[in-house]
């Protein structure tokens, strides 16, 4: 899209034109009273043209054979009937002023009783051009044949189908040529709402490029109400008309049997309470674009796909904003030809760019430079729609040189911006372990992005093998793929074998199983190796972690049979429970056990007083532990030793009284002088005699809900 310009001095209620050169650089622009230079001054000799800038059309070509000569043909304003000023024409030479150009020749007449409007098109010689007017209040083309010796008299008239009445806006409304410069359009706006059906509004006709003369017109009445803008499509099969008292725009079918049959109106949005944007002048652009006036509106209407039918041609309403200026009626007018163009579709590095034009400029050959020398030779073509695939991203100067039917040479240019795909990698193909995940990250800046599963996150998260992909889409529209191949991968096995038991003094060479190729293994002090010699119980380990990046890990317990390793634990003394018996435990992996009644299993349950031992054996070594077990027939009562031994061995260090269960009781303890030497109100089975010499004590213990009393001695002996 166009970007907007806000340091231009044109002010114009509709007709206006410009020049530039054939890259698109400003020259000079008019509003058919003043000329402004490239820098928004007025040239030299610009001021004083006597066209109007309420004139529907005013045109600037250039002069034929001449590369530094310009025509600048005016015209009245709408509503002066035409006799005021006329069509005239100025002459501007570009090689003045330090290239900043002058008016050299003012306001010459052509015709004094024009319409305001005016149109151009290039001879069928391809070197000259004809300018078109309309005479007011008559129904007469003129057609002025421009050569490189100027304009050359007389001018060929030919009569249209209807008068062009000045009274009812007859003299207003554009006049345009096709692209392939064969047909012409007219609106000749109908300013009354009485029955416009029964006006005529349209005018379209042939033209021949050769001798000027306009044949086999034809008059249409207006679309609703008026008809004020025209524009044919680029392939010139479709005409746009637009109906300003209706606000609409609309389309005719110039292919149909039935022209005024085919009219269909172009979809624009209401706004509440205002109706349909107003619409004035159309304008066909250099993109191939049609863009449309918005009076006192601060943006541009465009057709997009103009070529289409109105119900697909993709009309935006308000595509060009202009940044805080206002549309009037008109949009700068060209020679038909200055609007001849190419495209160019595509604009990513490294993929095929797509060259065309329409095919109405029926060259006899064309020649193709795309401005890349590193192409080498490729740089050139001579196809009629070629391609090309820039291999570095950049600004590259495209050229099309047309050889039209008598050798007549046409070069279009234009810069196109080649931008860098989007730059994506998800790595090389890689392993997944078991149990594992992969994330895979395809984050690019201002990018969008597609998955193998349609997903759109910069990253997706992998947890089974398989083939996966991601297109990535940079802001300029350049996509680019990456694929990646998850592969499973086998864990280690790794096998350290059952916890074991081996005498003491004896060393134990740990391996984890089978050795596999390509496997680090690393074991729990930090050695690296494919075993390790342990002397010393506890609980080793060992990962092994293949070239994959998969690893598995595998313990094992260390027993040496010695004492502290079998261990029944205290001398104990408690009540007979069926429900919770005591179950002595010298369980160790891979041993044998012999109690002291001869049984062999690794645990024995007591079920009297008495001392109970165990010898646990390996084929070369044993180990053995007793342990004194007291049982007492509690049935509810408490039952208090008669002995404690707190020589801090562990065994027996404090008083344990039977039966307490979770009933408060309170415990005092008595010398045999009978003074108190401890005290408690909730005892919690810790007095261990501190400070008290060997001898016998008495107790005092008592419930504290049911006031319960137990009484008795205990004998402390270290």
């Amino acid at each position: 899209m166009p970007i907007s310009r806000t340091d231009g001095a044109l002010t114009a209620a509709a007709g206006c034109s410009s020049r530039a050169d054939s890259l698109g650089n400003l020259l000079f622009y008019t509003n058919g009273e003043t000329v402004w230079n490239r820098q928004h001054q007025v040239m030299n000799g610009g001021g004083g043209l006597l066209g109007n800038n309420s004139a529907t059309q005013h045109l600037i070509v250039p002069g034929p054979g001449s590369d530094r000569h310009y025509y600048i043909f005016t015209l009245p304003g709408q509503g002066t009937g035409g006799a005021t000023y006329g069509l005239r024409y100025s002459l501007v030479d570009m090689s003045r002023q330090n290239g900043l150009g002058e008016v050299t020749r003012r306001n010459e007449l052509l015709l004094s009783s024009a319409s305001s409007r005016v149109a151009a098109v290039p001879h069928a010689n391809r070197r000259d051009i004809w300018v078109v007017t309309h005479q007011v209040d008559s129904d007469v083309f003129y057609a002025y044949l421009l050569s490189a010796g100027g304009i050359v008299a007389p001018p060929v008239t030919s009569r249209g189908s209807f008068v062009h009445d000045s009274n009812v806006g007859g003299g207003n409304g554009q006049l345009k040529i096709s692209p392939n410069g064969k047909q012409l359009a007219l609106a000749a706006e109908t300013s009354s709402t009485q029955r416009p059906q029964d006006k005529v509004g349209l005018e379209i006709a042939d033209f021949d490029p050769q001798t000027g003369r306009v044949s086999n017109a034809i008059s249409l009445p207006p679309p609703q109400l008026a008809a004020y803008g025209v524009e044919f499509s680029p392939d010139g099969n479709k005409l746009y008309v637009t109906d300003p008292s209706f606000n609409g725009l609309f389309q005719y079918d110039l292919l149909a049997s039935n022209i005024a049959a085919s009219k269909a109106q172009v979809a624009s949005p209401v706004r509440p309470g205002l109706g349909q944007t107003p619409k004035h002048s159309l304008q066909l652009g250099i993109d191939g674009l049609i863009y449309v006036a918005h009076p006192r509106e601060t943006y541009l209407g465009v057709v997009a796909e103009p070529n289409q039918p109105a119900n697909s041609c993709a009309y935006n309403d308000n595509a060009v904003a202009l940044a805080g200026r206002t549309s009037e009626l008109g949009l700068p007018s060209f020679l038909q030809r200055d609007l001849w163009h190419f495209t160019s579709r595509g604009a990513c590095q490294n993929f095929p760019v797509a060259f065309a034009f329409p095919a109405g400029y029926a060259p006899d050959s064309v020649r193709w430079h795309f401005g890349d020398p590193q192409a080498g030779p490729s740089t050139h073509s001579t196809q009629t729609s070629p391609s090309h695939t820039y291999n570095a991203p950049g600004r590259y100067l495209v050229s099309l040189t047309l050889i039209l039917p008598g050798g007549y040479a046409s070069t279009l240019r234009k810069y196109i911006e080649i931008f860098p795909v989007a730059r994506v990698s998800l790595g090389r193909d890689t392993t997944l372990c078991p149990g594992s995940t992969v994330s895979l990250n395809a984050a690019s800046a201002n990018a969008r992005y597609r998955w193998q599963d349609g997903s759109t996150d910069a990253t997706i998260t992998v947890s089974q093998a398989g083939w996966y992909w991601v297109e990535v889409t940079n802001a300029a529209g350049c996509t680019t793929r990456d694929s990646v191949r998850i592969m499973a991968s086998p864990v280690p096995r790794v096998q350290l074998g059952a916890d074991t038991v081996v005498c003491l003094g004896t060393a134990l060479e740990l391996r984890p199983g089978l050795v596999e190729p390509g496997v680090r293994y690393r074991w729990n002090n930090g050695a690296i190796g494919t075993s390790q010699v342990v002397g010393q119980a506890g609980k080793y380990w060992v990962e092994g972690t293949n070239s994959a990046g998969c690893s598995a890990r595998d313990s094992i317990e260390i027993f040496y049979l010695d004492p502290p390793t079998v261990y029944l634990g205290r001398d104990t003394l408690l009540c007979i429970q069926s429900d919770r018996p005591l179950v002595l435990n010298a369980g160790l992996p891979g041993v044998r056990y012999r109690w002291q009644d001869g049984s062999t299993g690794p645990t024995f349950v007591p079920t009297s007083t008495g001392l109970y031992w165990v010898t646990v054996s390996t084929a070369l070594c044993s180990a053995s532990d007793t342990i004194q077990v007291r049982l007492f027939e509690c049935r509810q009562t408490v039952f208090v030793p008669n002995i404690i031994t707190p020589n801090g061995d562990g065994k027996n260090d404090e008083l344990h009284i039977i039966g307490l269960g979770d009933e408060g009781w309170s415990l005092s303890i008595y010398n045999r002088w009978g003074q108190a030497v401890y005290e408690t109100s909730h005892y919690k089975q810790n007095w261990n005699a501190e400070g008290l010499v060997d001898g016998v004590y008495y107790y005092m213990l008592r419930q504290y809900y049911t006031n319960q009393q137990v009484k008795g001695r205990v004998e402390v002996l270290r």
